[in-house]
């Protein structure tokens, strides 16, 4: 679990953006404050594991696309997380620089556990680490992807590997796909067929079930057919109403509204325990009566996961439970992102059930607790 995390000047966030997350958060803002990019922050530490610092940097554009554009000299980025692993507490975090050519400036770790503390601290190209250790270190590489088969490192190597964001395209969720054994779920969920014969193969197969069931009123089962050419391929048993029978509707004749969902139970169903998932607008093609379900479910799987959401939605803003979850306001000011709580003095009135934190979104927006000013 992230408890803490801190960026700075990825994308459009600003000098010192830190969120205390809890197990279920949702960011809230308008269009263009950096709703996205907050949750991208996670996706690029996740990348740059897996992938590698080089090609998570080029899947974005290049770096003038990564860091904060701004007037005068190039600013640097810098990410740290603060976790909760199986075993105990851990830090870690990057700092970049350079103009047109990035380094690694900066680089640690920390993590606690079966009664000790282990550290690394890489500064530029010199190196302090555990006795034994001799990675590689390159200018323009992270030292953890290569510390990640080391038993000591490896449960926050795979964590952060494990960073699982999703913004999901109908589109994609229509047609066959072939097998795919990749985990998480890819974010668009390009792969999803796979995860849900997973999901259908699995003790979960009745949770999914009744949730679509409960969504539409008509879904009744799920399947996954293996074509002849080897892709997989959904459908549907819906109900026909008043004819008392079924019939199995392939998905390409589903609505945007049912595959999305379908998608985003399979990924709240098949995230490991422990895992961190966000979820950019939820709410997106799914009827507002439908989106209290969808907190259910979200509230749901954030008792094994944590769970980040960003959202556009009053109706679903309603159901987060501001003693319970925790709700971020994103704002963009004068070229900057930052990201604070709720402030207190909104937080009152809808702990005295006065107001909704929708109606307040939908009077007015919301206003995020003063942070201190920071320049840079």
């Amino acid at each position: 679990m992230i408890t803490r995390l801190q960026i700075s000047n990825y994308r459009s966030l600003g000098p010192d953006v830190t969120l205390s997350l809890g197990r279920l958060s949702a960011l809230v803002g308008p269009n263009g404050s950096g709703k996205s990019n907050t949750l991208d922050a996670l996706s690029f530490v996740r990348d740059a594991i897996v992938l590698g610092l080089p090609a998570a940097i080029a899947r974005r554009g290049g770096l003038e696309n990564v860091r904060r554009r701004c007037e005068g000299p190039a600013l640097n980025i810098k990410l740290e997380l603060e976790l909760v692993l199986s075993q105990g507490p851990a830090v870690y975090g990057f700092e970049l620089d350079g103009d047109k050519r990035y380094r690694v400036k900066a680089e640690w770790a920390t993590i606690h556990g079966d009664g000790e503390v282990v550290t690394f601290e890489r500064d530029g190209m010199s190196w302090r680490g555990p006795e034994g250790t001799s990675p590689r270190v390159d200018e323009q590489s992270l030292v953890l992807t290569s510390l990640g088969g080391d038993l000591r490192f490896k449960p926050l190597a795979d964590f952060l590997a494990q960073l699982a964001t999703y913004a999901i395209s109908p589109t994609q969720l229509r047609h066959a796909q072939q097998f795919s054994a990749t985990t998480p779920m890819s974010p668009d969920g390009e792969n999803w067929l796979s995860s849900l014969r997973d999901v259908l193969e699995s003790s979960d197969k009745d949770e999914l079930v009744n949730g679509l069931h409960k969504l539409t009123g008509t879904i009744e089962d799920v399947r996954v057919t293996v074509l002849p050419d080897h892709h997989l391929y959904a459908e549907f048993k819906q109900s026909m109403g008043a004819t008392d029978s079924a019939l199995w509707i392939p998905s390409a004749f589903q609505s945007d509204g049912t595959l999305r969902v379908a998608c985003l139970f399979v990924a709240l169903l098949r995230a490991p325990h422990g895992s961190f998932i966000g979820i950019e607008e939820p709410e997106l093609t799914v009827h507002p009566a439908a989106l209290p379900l969808l907190y259910d479910y979200l509230h749901q799987a954030s008792s094994m996961s944590q769970v980040v959401i960003t959202t556009h939605s009053p109706v679903l803003l309603d159901a987060f439970d501001v003693e319970r979850d925790s709700v971020f306001v994103v704002e963009c000011v004068n070229g900057a992102t930052i990201v604070g709580p709720l402030a207190e003095h909104e937080l009152e009135p809808v702990r005295q059930r006065l107001l909704t934190l929708g109606e307040l979104m939908l009077v007015g927006g919301l206003e995020a607790t003063p942070q201190p000013s920071d320049e840079g």
